[in-house]
């Protein structure tokens, strides 16, 4: 795995399991103050879940604000640090 740049527009980060979301403070940090980070994860397992995705979100500061079928077989929640809490560039 790569690490992300500092000053990301966007950076996708695909998870299969719950320890995954664990980067979300590293992949915040990596992000512009605008910019945002979309987890992508299977979908119809046990393993992961939205609400998973989501809690793990909140936990590191981060709000999801879009949700969609990223294919057939995946799921993708758009995550951005709140407004309220961004720093200016």
């Amino acid at each position: 795995m790569s690490r992300p740049r500092k000053g990301s527009d966007l950076i996708f980060f695909g998870a299969e399991r719950w320890a995954a979301l664990e980067r979300l403070g590293t992949l915040k940090r990596s992000i512009k103050p605008n910019g945002a980070v979309w987890v992508v994860w299977p979908k119809d397992r046990r393993e992961l879940t939205g609400n998973d995705v989501r809690e793990a979100a909140l936990a590191h500061g981060l709000v999801d604000v879009k949700v969609v079928a990223f294919s057939a077989t995946h799921s993708g929640l758009k995550l951005v640090i709140p407004v309220a809490r961004r720093k200016p560039v």
